[in-house]
């Protein structure tokens, strides 16, 4: 029964991201961090550690998808920015997986969840506007 749960939850997932747009991936992409973060810092405090080799695992896999969909000719500045905070969040990870600390997490948390916050509530003009300003660096 819980291996159908899981394919459905699966699918749901899926599905979800192939009618998204790059600012609904995104905002998945940053959702999907934090709990994989929150899982992770969990198996750390139960003392499970093939359970944080995996969350931290998917963790970093997260942010290398959100690293590469930085699109660097739209608001460089705020592409490096990102690029360099997920960077860090990166190895923050790597700390928590060799100390076996929760700290790394919290401050990980601490750093992702206004972004992602401010990321729900971009208006939907703005998003519009950066998504011309894509197709328009792509032709370029």
């Amino acid at each position: 029964m819980r291996a159908n749960i899981r394919r459905y939850q699966q699918v749901s997932r899926e599905s979800g991201i192939a009618s998204a747009d790059n600012h609904q991936v995104i905002f998945m992409l940053l959702q999907g961090l934090l709990d994989s973060v929150a899982v992770a810092k969990g198996c750390i405090l139960r003392n499970d550690i093939e359970g944080k080799a995996k969350a931290i695992n998917k963790s970093i896999n997260i942010t290398s998808g959100l690293i590469d969909g930085i699109n660097h000719k739209v608001y460089p500045e705020i592409g490096e920015n990102f690029d360099a905070l997920y960077r860090y969040i990166q190895l923050r990870l790597n700390d928590a997986t060799l100390e076996r600390a929760v700290e790394p997490l919290d401050e990980i948390t601490t750093l992702v969840t206004p972004i992602k916050d401010a990321w729900l509530n971009i208006p939907q003009a703005e998003k519009m506007k950066v998504a011309a300003m894509r197709e328009q660096t792509r032709g370029a």
